[in-house]
């Protein structure tokens, strides 16, 4: 363990720690004595290598699939997907159109016969076309978390969190090279502590509800399948 790493975990720890002594200060008539220490959880120090094999292994415990790829095979993975789901239409931000090179790749390379539905209407006056004509959508990522098998969006007006949310199937693309070991990594090397964001998602796996008669569902609201393009070169 690092002393930066030890760092990060004391702050989280403490930070916990005075929350829970406010909310007991607050309270009359528990003997909070009788409970057990808490320990605080240190996530171990892995390679990297480890942490990925963590992060895939945890995605696909949660039911998502993982198709490790690289930029220029991106759209040939895709297209085939697609056509396995029998999807002609995809619905992707227009970040998309005027993006990095994964996006050009995704734009150039698609078969001719899926049609590319740029995120470019408001969903007021276009539910239809979000909700039942684009039964699929493409977007980015930020970084991911190996701990929990976690994928970080951060929505902006280019790429709408309803990318995520809506259709049944999520297409998601996912660099390995920012690739966080935990949370607390994350917030340390994104510096949210002085500057987080507004609106961030986090996926680890398609939708899923436990609601009705405490059976777990997969797809009950929001996408029935979470495809992660891991781009690992």
């Amino acid at each position: 363990m690092t002393n930066k790493s030890a760092d990060i975990n004391a702050i989280s720890s403490n930070a916990r720690g005075n929350i829970l002594a406010k909310l007991k200060a607050e309270v009359s008539g528990a003997d909070y004595d009788k409970l057990p220490e808490e320990i605080p959880y240190i996530y171990p120090e892995f390679s990297h290598e480890e942490n990925l094999a963590q992060f895939i292994a945890e995605l696909e415990k949660n039911h998502a699939q993982v198709i490790q790829t690289t930029k220029e095979n991106i759209a040939e993975v895709i297209s085939a997907e697609l056509a396995a789901l029998n999807i002609t239409t995809l619905l992707c931000g227009e970040k998309c159109y005027g993006g990095n090179d994964v996006h050009r790749e995704v734009i150039n390379g698609l078969d001719s016969n899926i049609e590319l539905q740029p995120y470019d209407f408001s969903i007021d006056n276009n539910k239809e076309l979000l909700f039942n004509e684009c039964p699929a959508a493409l977007s980015s990522s930020r970084c991911s978390i190996a701990a929990t098998g976690t994928i970080v969006l951060w929505p902006d007006e280019n790429e709408p969190r309803s990318l995520s949310l809506v259709p049944s199937v999520h297409f998601v693309i996912v660099d390995a090279n920012k690739l966080h070991a935990d949370f607390a990594r994350l917030i340390e090397a994104e510096q949210w502590h002085d500057k987080l964001p507004t609106n961030v998602v986090l996926i680890s796996g398609p939708s899923k509800t436990a609601d009705i008669q405490q059976t777990l569902a997969y797809g009950a609201h929001g996408p029935k399948a979470l495809i992660v393009l891991l781009l690992n070169s």
